[in-house]
């Protein structure tokens, strides 16, 4: 199997051992990757209400939480909760209208307000802490994500013209793009995941083919 992604300008080979890899749940101490942990994390079991046991999710993808961290996210708890409740019902990216894009885009939207204190919030912690909360529609992402879509001109990056909403919502967008042009590869990656274990979504495959790929050209 080949993914052709980032509007047909990368090429990812044999994906299936990239998510295989990263599903392996046997990996020796200190290389295990965050599956199933982060992805059957047990808070409230809500996906339109945050509680603080969210915020501590990024920890098990690689993203500290500490103190300044948690009262950062708690800060901007209210913002962040009436964006998570605009969502619209669909379940998955591929099925997403434009204004549904913007509705998630619109979940960055708190990082461009000048009266929340931002300093201890990364953009990619925000969405480790939201992903879990629709896994199916908001993208989980981090450096090595951003860097593939932003390196094949997915992502335009002017910080004088654009803010991370905007940023997010070329992400989601691109995203999208990938998720319709594949849909039977992912349909095979989604089916990896063991019965016994959390549902694996075709955007969360997109997230680990895309890191995995990062991490093994770094």
């Amino acid at each position: 199997m080949t993914l052709i992604l980032a509007r047909g300008t990368r090429e990812l080979f044999d994906p299936t051992s990239l998510v295989e890899d990263y599903l392996d749940v046997a990996r020796p101490r200190k290389r295990r990757f965050s599956w199933p942990f982060y992805d059957s994390l047990v808070t409230n079991g809500r996906p339109d209400v945050l509680v603080t046991g969210d915020y501590l999710a990024p920890a098990l993808l690689g993203a500290p939480v500490d103190a300044d961290v948690m009262a950062g996210l708690v800060s901007m708890q209210q913002p962040l909760q009436e964006a998570l409740a605009a969502l619209p019902s669909v379940a998955h990216l591929a099925q997403a209208t434009d204004a549904d894009c913007d509705a998630v885009a619109a979940l960055w939207a708190v990082l461009d307000d000048e009266h929340v204190d931002t300093a201890d919030i990364k953009p990619s912690l925000v969405a480790k802490v939201l992903h879990r909360k629709r896994p199916g529609l908001i993208p989980v992402w981090d450096s090595r994500v951003f860097t593939f879509y932003r390196d094949a001109g997915c992502v335009l990056i002017n910080r004088q013209e654009h803010c991370w909403e905007d940023y997010l919502r070329q992400l989601t967008l691109a995203m999208r793009e990938d998720l319709q042009a594949n849909p039977t590869a992912f349909a095979e990656l989604t089916a990896l995941a063991p019965a016994d274990g959390p549902t694996l979504t075709p955007l969360r495959a997109l997230d680990i083919v895309v890191w995995m790929s990062q991490a093994t050209e770094s």
